[in-house]
C-alpha cells in the first residue's frame, strides 16, 4: 500500500493519524484487500515478489509497531497489551472480510471468463465489494477508537507529536 493511499485513508482525523503507527499498515492493508474492485489489486495476497501476509505475521507486525509507538509515551505494560489485543482482534475480523473479498474476486473473474457477461451478476459482485469496503472501514475505525480509549489524553497528544515529527522527515 502506498503512503499516499494510507495517508488518504487516515486523513479523517488527528487521532487516527496518531494511532496509525500502532496498527495501520496491517489493518489498512486488509482494508485495501477488501475494498477495491475485484481482481484489480493485490492487498495482502502478495505481489511484486513479496509473499502473502498471514494473520499471525500481521499480528506480529502490529506488536512491533505498537511497541515503537508507545515506548515514548510512557504506556504501561497493561496498555500495550490492550492495544495489541484490540489490533489482533481487528486483524482477525479483517482477514475474514478479506476471505469474502477473495471469493468475490473469483466470481468476478468467472463472470468475465465466460461465454457471455452477466451484467446483473457483476453488479451484485460490485455491491458486495462496496459493502465489504464499508465493513472493513468501520472495523478499522472502531479499532483505532478502541486503542485511543486505552491511552490517556496526554499519551495521545505525545503520540500525535511523535508521529508528526516522523512524518516531517
Amino acid at each position: 500500500m502506498s503512503k499516499k493511499v494510507l495517508y488518504a485513508l487516515l486523513g479523517s482525523g488527528a487521532l487516527v493519524v496518531a494511532l496509525v503507527a500502532v496498527a495501520a499498515r496491517p489493518i489498512a492493508a486488509a482494508i485495501q484487500g477488501a475494498g477495491g474492485l475485484a481482481g484489480l489489486h493485490h492487498g495482502w495476497a502478495g505481489h511484486h515478489g513479496f509473499p502473502a501476509m498471514s494473520p499471525e505475521a500481521a499480528k506480529e507486525h502490529i506488536q512491533v509497531a505498537a511497541k515503537w509507538a508507545l515506548r515514548d509515551v510512557d504506556a504501561s505494560e497493561q496498555q500495550q497489551e490492550r492495544v495489541n489485543a484490540i489490533a489482533a482482534d481487528a486483524v482477525d475480523d479483517l482477514f475474514r472480510v478479506r476471505q469474502r473479498h477473495l471469493e468475490n474476486r473469483e466470481a468476478f473473474h468467472a463472470q468475465l471468463g465466460g461465454a457471455s457477461v452477466d451484467r446483473a451478476a457483476l453488479e451484485e459482485i460490485r455491491k458486495s465489494e462496496m459493502a465489504l469496503a464499508d465493513e472493513a472501514s468501520k472495523r478499522f475505525v472502531r479499532a483505532v477508537a478502541d486503542m485511543a480509549d486505552v491511552l490517556t489524553p496526554e499519551q495521545r497528544r505525545a503520540l500525535m507529536e511523535k508521529l508528526a515529527r516522523r512524518h516531517q522527515r
